[in-house]
């Protein structure tokens, strides 16, 4: 009887020793399964935003879920064309350097900006454009103001384009006129002065005989001395005091008459012998100006 028992105590014994075996292999085999999975699972990664940079172990299976443990949830991207901005409308938004979708790697670097684009106006004075009229009856040196004219005021719109909060590029995408500048109109005595500034002719050209002559210290028919610019004409193909473009020869205005000088023809003012026989007879096309 105490043998049956004491069998039975050793087999129970046994029994359990079994059993705290299998369970002790079946704990380490989980907890190896575990840590074959940290280690699988586990990545160390670098995430630089706003101008610091962060490393340490995650989980996270995707770029966007990283993006979600740092506290960045968008938007991302643009998500509206920047020239469809209001005035003083400010989009904006996160650039990440890797794919939302991408799969998070071992020793990846995720770089994340904060960037914006803004849209603004400023305002700028023009200046007023000058143009010089030429008086034939004033000396070299001397000039008066006919028309003061006005500045003008120009509207420039511009986008900004900042990251993480640094200026990085401005760009004028649009001007408009607001306030369209006055012509201030100086009356000159140089000839010089006159005809190096742009001169604009419209219209078909009128083809005329030029002749070259150089007759110094006289008058012309308007009274004034004769120099370079100077244009003996046909009143009654080209009224006196008009004002014109001569290719070849350059600004002119017509201040003279002869009796020899009819029709399509034009005798030319130069300031020596040489250059008006350089120049000789030979034909023309004059454009004539129109508010001069």
């Amino acid at each position: 009887m105490n043998e049956a028992k004491d069998g039975l105590i050793n087999l129970n014994s046994r029994r359990e020793n079994e059993l705290t075996l299998q369970g002790f292999i079946c704990l380490s085999l989980l907890a190896f399964a575990v840590f074959m999975f940290m280690i699988i699972s586990v990545n160390k990664i670098t995430v630089q935003l706003g101008g610091k940079t962060f490393a340490y172990y995650t989980f996270a299976s995707t770029v966007k879920d990283v993006l979600e443990e740092v506290g960045v949830t968008g938007p991302f991207g643009l998500s509206k064309k920047p020239a469809s901005l209001a005035e003083g409308e400010t989009i904006s938004y996160f650039c990440v350097s890797e794919e939302l979708a991408a799969s998070v790697q071992d020793d990846m670097v995720i770089q994340i900006y904060r960037d914006s684009i803004m849209k603004s106006s400023e305002d700028i004075t023009v200046a007023s454009p000058v143009r010089r009229k030429w008086d034939i009856f004033m000396g070299a040196d001397d000039e008066r103001v006919m028309e003061p004219g006005k500045p003008g005021l120009m509207q420039n719109t511009f986008l900004s384009f900042y990251r993480d909060g640094k200026l990085k590029w401005k760009e004028k995408v649009y001007s408009k006129m607001i306030v369209e500048p006055l012509t201030r109109v100086i009356a000159s005595g140089s000839y010089a002065d006159v005809s190096r500034q742009v001169v604009k002719y419209n219209g078909r050209p009128l083809g005329f005989e030029a002749t070259a002559y150089a007759l110094t210290g006289s008058r012309t028919a308007m009274g004034a001395k004769t120099r370079r610019g100077i244009v003996a004409v046909d009143p009654r193909v080209i009224p006196l005091g008009t004002h014109m473009f001569i290719k070849g020869y350059g600004y002119a205005v017509a201040a003279d008459t002869g009796g020899a000088i009819k029709g399509r023809r034009v005798d030319l003012f130069f300031k020596s012998k040489r250059d008006a026989v350089k120049w000789g007879r030979r034909p023309v096309d004059i454009y004539i100006l129109e508010n001069t």
